[in-house]
């Protein structure tokens, strides 16, 4: 009898072993799936906030492109501002003679000046050589300086100086 008792007891020791076998295997089985679906979701919660993070960014990057813009335009008409009320100020006669003068030694011929300016032309015609036209463009002020073949130009007025400082300038100051 004991035998038939062993061979049950081996029996039920074989069901229980595969059992186990049977429990692991459905266990890693799980965390294989749980592993791949975990891992499967922190990919896509990361795809989203990487799309987020992106947008905020991108908007930030608007938004201060937008206000440089606004400070630049607002910088740059109150330095227009200045700049015309310096050209009717009692020291534009002087800058304005002594800017010519500095180029008297140089291959030009002819300043041009706008309208307003006219009234420079005696003094800076007696201090240089220099032939005086008025010119027909509002410049805010300063001189254009031509050469006698009339290839060379040199823009020496006030509104040229503006714009360098828009080209050149405010890129160098909004960094």
């Amino acid at each position: 009898m004991e035998s038939v008792a062993q061979q049950r007891a081996a029996a039920a020791r074989e069901i229980q072993e595969s059992i186990k076998k049977a429990v692991r295997e459905a266990e890693e089985t799980a965390n294989r799936a749980a592993s791949a679906l975990i891992k499967s979701e922190k990919a896509k919660l990361e795809r989203e906030a990487y799309i987020k993070i992106h947008a905020v960014r991108t908007a930030a990057k608007q938004k201060l492109a937008e206000l440089r813009n606004r400070l630049a335009n607002e910088l740059l008409s109150e330095l227009e501002a200045d700049l015309r009320s310096f050209a009717a100020s009692p020291a534009y006669g002087d800058f304005l003679l002594e800017g010519i003068a500095a180029y008297a030694a140089h291959e030009f011929q002819t300043v041009q000046l706008m309208p307003r300016d006219m009234p420079f032309k005696a003094p800076i015609e007696a201090e240089t050589s220099f032939i005086i036209e008025e010119s027909d463009e509002d410049f805010i002020g300063g001189f254009k300086l031509v050469s006698a073949d009339g290839r060379r130009l040199t823009d020496q007025s006030l509104l040229g100086r503006l714009e360098a400082v828009r080209v050149y300038g405010i890129e160098r100051l909004m960094q």
